[in-house]
């Protein structure tokens, strides 16, 4: 078990609270819904330990770093269309994490011809996504290569039989499909996921030459949904999103078909005349919830257990992060 601190944190706020002991936190996965809960109760003097089986933090905006800087092959943007999370872009946009999405973008197919476009409230991350991520947490502590296998009241137990308990609250953000086999004590919660669903997307890092000029290209088509050109490492490097019909067609398939599929697509959509180079990919089992509980929780106040996340609030990174903060906000309106 892998235990880090993100860059910059501060446990000062818990020095307030000195003259008793803080309150616990566990929360399961360390993607932006998990780590805005963290970072909300760690600024209010609890103590916040964060666990994922992955090497780093991130979920959906986990970045891979290259010899020439970073990609991501998970969400392309953040939108900020609502308040508050408008204001925390807002913030990472004065700090010059996030920029504008102004650039080129175009939407069609080669030979039915393009068309100009535009994202409104659209963001691109100036720095690695999983920075802005590792950000939220504040003073949590991060445990990487930690898998999580059940949930009980104010406990969490680890794959190798290890048992994390005294918690004042356990929190659980990860895929309601990921969540489901750690809640056989908590039968209420999991019934409550039962109708969840989520649909998957295959990510693709490409390298090509030629095609219309552009940043993003969304297409019309049916089996490849966008690409976004990754300036952060090399611009002929592009980020290609299947559809979600793309995505459940070669689920099983192994990286090597669903890569050469989708540059076969490619290679029609853009009319290219050289072959696509796939030099990445990822397949994202769960990537957009259908039917989300609804609501930003889900929570068992008596057993001390909560889920957050999109499986909940519903699809998309605004979504998640609200689901974090509201849910730290209620547990700390609670103890008040």
């Amino acid at each position: 078990m892998e235990k880090t601190h993100p860059q910059g944190a501060s446990r000062g706020a818990q020095d307030a609270g000195a003259s008793r002991p803080a309150l616990k936190a566990g929360i399961v996965g360390a993607g932006i819904a998990g780590a805005s809960c963290a970072g909300t109760l760690a600024a209010a003097g609890w103590e916040v330990e964060v666990f994922d089986k992955a090497r780093g933090a991130g979920g959906r905006l986990s970045s891979r770093r290259l010899h020439a800087g970073w990609v991501t092959l998970g969400a392309p943007f953040v939108s900020a269309r609502n308040t508050p999370f408008r204001g925390q872009a807002e913030a990472w946009l004065r700090q010059g994490w996030l920029v504008p999405l102004t650039g080129d973008i175009l939407h069609g197919r080669a030979n039915k011809g393009w068309a100009h476009a535009r994202l409104k409230d659209h963001y691109l991350p100036a720095i690695e996504t999983s920075q802005l991520v590792r950000h939220l947490m504040g003073g949590a502590t991060l445990h990487t290569r930690t898998h999580v296998t059940a949930l009980q009241p104010r406990t969490l137990i680890l794959e190798e039989g290890r048992t994390l308990g005294d918690f004042d609250y356990v929190i659980c953000s990860v895929p309601v499909p990921q969540a489901m086999p750690m809640l056989d004590a908590l039968p209420q919660l999991r019934e409550r996921l039962t109708d969840v669903r989520y649909r998957p997307i295959w990510s693709f890092l490409m390298r090509w030459e030629g095609g219309p000029a552009a940043d993003v290209i969304k297409f019309d088509d049916h089996l490849l949904d966008m690409a976004v050109r990754q300036v952060t490492a090399d611009p002929n490097l592009w980020v290609v999103h299947s559809s979600y019909e793309f995505a459940e067609t070669y689920l099983e398939a192994s990286e090597m078909e669903a890569s050469t599929r989708a540059a076969s697509a490619l290679l029609g959509l853009l009319g290219l005349p050289w072959p696509v180079e796939v030099e990445a990919s990822h397949r994202w089992r769960y990537a957009r919830p259908e039917n989300p509980v609804g609501g930003h929780w889900l929570s068992d106040p008596e057993k001390r257990v909560a889920l957050i996340g999109d499986g909940i609030a519903g699809a998309g990174i605004e979504r998640a992060w609200e689901s974090g903060v509201q849910l730290a906000q209620a547990i700390l309106q609670a103890r008040d």
